[in-house]
């Protein structure tokens, strides 16, 4: 670490008064900014520090997320425009053990840097103040892709010091309905697709009728395997929907107004919803959403599919209910 970095990241942390992963200098008036993990699930912390006082300016904590093997950079754009036209623009990602550097693209002429992490896996790319970030790639040790983060998953946000606005990046959508992708012809055709064996429920309301399996790739994750999704419907419009994916989620779900947590086989799952249910769980091998639609008792029903699933439960139920 150079002289300049280390400098900033010890007065950073004499400030913020705890541990920070990466820091870059005070740049063309631009402040100082330290970045650092916390939380669980983590999120990626940044702060705008003036050297020159009166010390902090702005602090921002990204929407959490975990980077994997299936998607190896969570990502957030934080735009700085503080009183005192103190202005800056920062990319602050996480990247998985099996990335060594990210590159982040932009539609801007001039070659894109590439940018090894700080502790936690955290790095700190200033961007300039126009051009798009189309996306981040994760580079192995060859500065090869290792996986694309595309615009579409990667978090916009920004602070005046005082307030914090913006757009979070696409979600997993494991409790979502079906979506754009494609019909498989079964089974057998969706594994070989999607690169994995659905785990299905051993159990299902009685009179419930499985539909042909369904892919839909990750609109954030253009190179991690797709979800495989399988519906189940009865006579009157009642619908069961079993939605899986590799774990962990990039964008884990946190709860929020009105859900509650529940547990699924050991797991700790997120229920939420009426008419409506949705219950989202993961494993360490897979997450899996449900939901429940136009039927009495949903949220049992929820609870009683996703307890069957089962990795040793590779076809359909064989006697429902």
């Amino acid at each position: 670490m150079a002289e300049p970095e280390r400098a900033a990241r010890e007065l950073a942390e004499g400030l913020l008064e705890h541990p920070i992963a990466v820091a870059l200098v005070a740049d063309g008036g631009r402040p100082l900014v330290a970045g650092s993990v916390a939380g669980d699930p983590p999120r990626a912390r940044v702060a705008w520090i003036d050297p020159a006082g009166p010390g902090i300016v702005a602090r921002v904590a990204c929407p959490p997320g975990r980077p994997s093997r299936w998607r190896p950079v969570v990502a957030t754009t934080v735009r700085l425009n503080a009183p005192g036209d103190q202005h800056d623009r920062v990319l602050a990602a996480r990247l998985a053990p099996e990335a060594v550097a990210l590159r982040p693209l932009l539609a801007a002429e001039g070659e894109e840097p590439v940018v090894a992490p700080g502790d936690d896996g955290l790095v700190l790319v200033r961007l300039p103040d126009e051009g798009a970030l189309v996306a981040v790639d994760a580079l192995d040790a060859h500065l090869e892709p290792v996986g694309r983060l595309v615009r579409a998953g990667i978090s916009d946000l920004q602070t005046d010091g005082g307030t914090v606005s913006g757009r979070l990046g696409a979600t997993h959508g494991m409790g979502a309905g079906i979506g754009h992708g494609r019909w498989a012809a079964g089974l057998p055709e969706a594994a070989f697709e999607a690169g994995y064996e659905p785990w299905l429920p051993a159990w299902m309301p009685p009179g419930m009728a499985m539909g042909d399996p369904r892919i839909e790739p990750d609109v954030s994750y253009p190179a991690a395997p797709p979800a495989l999704i399988v519906a189940w419907t009865g006579e009157a419009g009642e619908r069961v929907l079993l939605r899986q994916a590799p774990a962990p989620l990039a964008s884990p779900d946190s709860g929020g107004r009105g859900a509650r947590e529940v547990d699924v086989g050991g797991a700790a799952g997120v229920l939420r919803g009426r008419g409506l249910v949705t219950l989202i769980w993961e494993t360490p091998e897979r997450a899996f959403g449900v939901q429940v639609r136009g039927m009495a008792g949903g949220e049992e029903t929820a609870l009683r599919v996703a307890r069957s699933v089962s990795p040793e439960n590779l076809g359909p139920p064989a006697e429902p209910g």
